[in-house]
């Protein structure tokens, strides 16, 4: 029995997880970015992206051209719909559409940068957060590890955050050493 699966078609539900992704990530997403993302086990049909995408722009986000690409970034209204509005989501849903926003846009940032590691955190409906790290291999330039950790709090998820970004060579080693 194939179990089914849960997408998001509505409109106005659209709208409210990309606010909910951009402000989770805390960073712009491209169209291209929102695309992949939400192509994922075709959790949202691209034609309602586009839909939504279009309906939002200049009341929930704001839309900026940069090297002819759009880049869609929340408004106030569109971080009030994010915190407000998202929990009429299902969490599944926002899980799975955040993983993927973290492994798009980590790769298109490390990409662009360069760097070998990046780090991102969502803050959960009860205060918690889910801190994602990824690292690429220097060599590959593949993915090495993903992992996914809890922290009780935005600012432990912060502390975890800079410690890895300070010193993310001594955090590789030390997952090398373990893992090897």
């Amino acid at each position: 029995m194939e179990i089914p699966r849960i997408r998001v078609e509505k409109i106005d539900d659209i709208c409210v997880l990309i606010c909910h992704l951009i402000y989770s990530l805390g960073c712009p997403l491209s169209k291209n970015q929102l695309i992949e993302i939400t192509s994922l086990e075709d959790a949202v049909n691209y034609f309602g992206l586009i839909k939504a995408l279009d309906k939002a722009n200049g009341h929930l986000l704001s839309a900026v051209e940069i090297d002819d690409e759009l880049i869609y970034s929340n408004t106030e209204f569109g971080t009030k719909a994010a915190r407000e509005l998202s929990t009429s989501i299902p969490l599944s849903i926002r899980d799975k559409m955040f993983q993927e926003a973290v492994r798009v846009y980590t790769r298109d940032a490390m990409k662009k940068k360069g760097t070998m590691v990046a780090v991102r955190y969502i803050q959960n409906s009860d205060n918690t957060c889910t801190v994602g790290v990824r690292i690429m291999d220097e060599e590959t330039t593949n993915q090495k590890y993903f992992l996914e950790m809890n922290a009780d709090n935005p600012e432990k998820a912060d502390l975890i955050k800079n410690k890895i970004k300070k010193d993310p060579k001594a955090f590789i080693k030390y997952l090398d050493d373990f893992f090897t």
